[in-house]
């Protein structure tokens, strides 16, 4: 077990580092086995106890994160090739560069595993390389805007696990994660039963001695996979936010209108009549709420003969709207935008985290050459200002817009006013692919830390209603045209992760690896290979 790679060995390694990477997708939605997830980590941690040297540790980690977002985040190909309209070899090869310089930063994790090599190696497994993971997956929630995806707490909202979200949010239960990987690699680490001594004795060169406490690490591993599961179920029984005024009727419309279809002209006439008929027929609901750009245009073109009349017959029946559409700015910059229309009038929340190379593309004047093989946007979005939040049926929505639910950040904003979290989203992008159910898992996550139900339309799926312990209890079969009518309860009140954000755990991470790096390493070998 703890023979270092060499040579004639090291592809086994790199092809097992590979292997456990590509498995990590079987963790995640829609199949949800989350065990694969910490025996996935656990097989990575194993093979960076074989490395020798900075290479070897940089390389294990590096392929790992290849066969984790090659599958993980195989459906970036199905957005560039069905609907960016690029041909197989382009849409693959810019798949491959996306994966190939995501799983850079999952190498990153390796040399920082490097740094703790003169440490014990169960100490590696058991505290610092879990307390590396997770700082990594923290570090790419934001580098470059971010890429929040396969964080390996989502894969546990399922599991006892998620418990601590309220608590530490999302990269808690990541950590807690990567701590049970650790304790079950360090289960198969062996001491041998003798150690040789070698001594000065005539006709005697060696003697046997019998080695104590040969299972003591794997003892302090299984005490570490049962408190872990304890306190987990011990933060089960708190309940950081209280029921606050009535439950509302909400009901989410789910059209269905195929991504390849949704913006041609002669098809938005039927769009705007389907949402419309779908909704008349539930305004007996306090709240309707639409998907992302449900209105394929900007607001302005259809504001006196479609969105006006909708409001009136909104406020004769005392029903919120909530649509999606484009805003354009006084500046004449576009947006991506949600419109609620209330008793009180209209209010705006415009898309703030805009999604880099799709709502906006860095040097895109120069870049318009590329849409001989693949199509580039004429231009760009623009992110929206000012408050998160907007008020429905006396109550306060934290609102976000397709892919900023990924990021607890965007969420804690309107926080803790706000006593409902509402997300809109397309998703059609990714028809077939594993993303729409990915994102689901992402924003029920959401839910669990705030400790607020969450309102999900989206256009082709997965939508739906999720309760304040992550649970979805009302959802529509993806790919269909469907409403989805429960009802709501809003909340108020503050867990602990609104109060702290990501940086209460982060704060205690880099505090504790300072503390081990400077207090438990073992001493330097006398020659290392560099």
């Amino acid at each position: 077990m703890n023979k270092k790679i060499n040579n004639k060995r090291s592809s086994h390694f790199y092809l097992l580092s590979f292997l456990a990477g590509a498995s990590l997708v079987f963790a995640f939605a829609p199949i949800g086995f989350y065990p694969i997830a910490w025996i996935s980590i656990a097989l990575l941690f194993y093979t960076l106890l074989q490395a020798n040297d900075k290479k070897q540790h940089f390389y294990l980690a590096w392929l790992y994160g290849i066969g984790m977002f090659g599958t993980g985040a195989s459906w970036v190909f199905y957005s560039m090739h069905f609907y960016g309209h690029a041909n197989i070899p382009v849409a693959a090869t810019l798949t491959l560069v996306f994966v190939v310089l995501m799983a850079l930063i999952i190498g990153l994790f390796g040399l920082l595993a490097y740094l703790f090599r003169h440490h014990h190696k169960v100490t590696r497994l058991l505290f610092f390389y879990p307390l590396m993971w997770v700082l990594i997956e923290w570090f790419r929630g934001w580098f470059l805007t971010g890429f929040p995806w396969l964080y390996l707490g989502n894969s546990q909202i399922d599991n006892v696990l998620a418990n601590i979200a309220p608590i530490t949010g999302v990269l808690g239960v990541s950590l807690f994660s990567a701590f049970l990987s650790g304790a079950l690699a360090s289960l198969f680490i062996l001491k041998a039963p003798n150690k040789i001594l070698w001594i000065n004795i005539p006709n005697s060169n060696h003697i046997k001695v019998q080695i104590k406490n040969r299972f003591a690490h794997q003892f302090i591993a299984l005490f570490i996979i049962l408190s872990i599961f304890a306190s987990s179920w011990l933060a089960g029984q708190f309940f950081w936010t209280q029921p606050k005024g009535e439950p509302i009727t909400v009901s989410l419309i789910q059209g269905n209108i195929l991504q390849e279809e949704k913006w041609l002209p002669e098809n938005k006439r039927p769009t705007l009549a389907l949402y419309k008929n779908l909704t008349q027929k539930n305004w007996d609901s306090d709240l309707i709420i639409w998907p992302e750009t449900a209105i394929p245009d900007l607001f302005a073109r259809n504001m006196d003969d479609f969105i006006l009349p909708l409001q009136q017959e909104a406020e004769a029946n005392n029903t919120d709207l909530l649509l999606g559409a484009f805003y354009q700015n006084e500046q004449g910059q576009v947006e991506n935008s949600v419109l609620a229309l209330t008793p009180e009038g209209r209010d705006l929340y415009s898309k703030q985290h805009l999604v880099p190379l799709t709502e906006y593309m860095p040097l895109l004047g120069y870049l318009r050459w590329l849409n001989k093989w693949i199509s580039i946007p004429s231009d760009n979005l623009t992110a929206g200002t000012g408050a998160t939040t907007l008020k429905f049926s006396n109550n306060i929505a934290q609102i976000s817009i397709c892919y900023e639910d990924a990021f607890a950040s965007e969420i804690l904003k309107g926080l803790p006013q706000a006593n409902l979290l509402i997300n809109v989203s397309n998703d059609g992008w990714f028809t077939g692919s594993l993303e729409p159910y990915q994102h689901m898992e992402i924003a029920r996550m959401r839910a669990l830390e705030t400790g607020r139900y969450l309102l999900r339309a989206t256009n082709v799926g997965v939508s739906g209603v999720v309760d304040t312990r992550g649970k979805l209890i009302a959802t529509a079969p993806p790919y269909s045209t469907e409403v989805i009518t429960h009802e709501v309860q809003p909340f108020t009140g503050i867990t602990p992760f609104i109060r702290w954000g990501n940086w209460g755990i982060i704060i205690v991470i880099i505090a504790l690896s300072l503390l081990g790096y400077f207090t438990a390493a073992t001493r330097k070998p006398t020659s290392e290979k560099k």
